[in-house]
């Protein structure tokens, strides 16, 4: 039988609309999540201002309420159920695996959440992908609706644009930015030097350059360095784009140009 029809996720983070319950209220559901007296409030910050703000943290967030229904999904979280290949919004607004394990346990998670307080931390698989969700509540006041807060896993330790970035601010080659991005990745020094068609030695030579750029002793100290890295998303990504076409970024076009979103 073929899985539901998907739908396409909001342009930017802001109440989802597509759920029966969000449709009826709009703006409403979601404002009722952010009570006058929170901390968005107290600093003079709008619900779009709050939404702008979830869109420039790499890390997919989205807010439901006790029966999964997203009410907000910022751009990262966006992304992820376009091309995750785990998680996805069906068109009916709701969230699903199709085809793979962790539904039921997620929307056990997020109803303990939402109205017991329990944070906990969710595998999803679908086939071979896998996707850690940490469904934590969403502290509001007694009188306020129920929700939760869903923090998805990130498919990488550094997006390309984030070594982008590094590499600027470290003086870095082409090369060492492709070695410290396989290191980053697991890879062994062996295969990166197959895998680039150059002399183990060759590797190594970058390694120690990168090693006395960062300022570290040991190898395994990079890929800590690169896991400090605060989630960003790229100030080049432009406007709204349709969400059908939302991949995960690329590395920019050339200097100050804009990253590429493609299929």
């Amino acid at each position: 039988m073929a899985a539901p029809p998907m739908a396409a996720p909001p342009t930017r983070a802001h109440p989802t609309g597509v759920s029966p319950g969000a449709v009826a209220h709009g703006d409403a559901a979601w404002a009722d999540a952010v009570p006058a007296g929170s901390a968005s409030a107290r600093m003079g910050l709008s619900i779009d201002g709050l939404a702008g703000l979830l869109d420039e943290i790499d890390t997919g967030v989205l807010v439901c309420d006790a029966r999964s229904l997203p009410l907000l999904i910022n751009e990262a979280a966006r992304r992820e159920l376009v091309s995750g290949g785990v998680l996805v919004l069906q068109i009916d607004g709701s969230l699903d695996v199709p085809g793979g394990n962790g539904l039921l346990a997620l929307r056990r998670a997020v109803q303990a959440a939402a109205c017991e307080r329990r944070q906990q931390l969710v595998p999803l698989r679908r086939g071979e992908r896998t996707l850690m969700v940490a469904v934590q509540p969403l502290r509001s006041g007694p009188t306020e609706p129920s929700r939760a807060v869903l923090l998805l896993g990130r498919r990488s330790l550094c997006p390309a644009l984030a070594m982008q970035r590094l590499g600027g601010l470290y003086d870095l080659t082409e090369a060492e930015k492709a070695v410290l991005s396989g290191l980053v990745a697991g890879q062994r020094v062996g295969t990166l030097a197959r895998e680039r068609g150059v002399a183990v030695s060759t590797v190594r030579t970058q390694v120690a350059s990168l090693r006395a750029k960062f300022g570290v002793r040991r190898q395994d100290d990079l890929t800590r360095l690169v896991a400090e890295l605060p989630p960003m998303v790229s100030a080049l990504r432009g406007g709204p784009v349709a969400a059908a076409t939302l991949a995960p970024l690329a590395p920019p076009a050339g200097a100050g140009g804009r990253a590429a979103l493609h299929r």
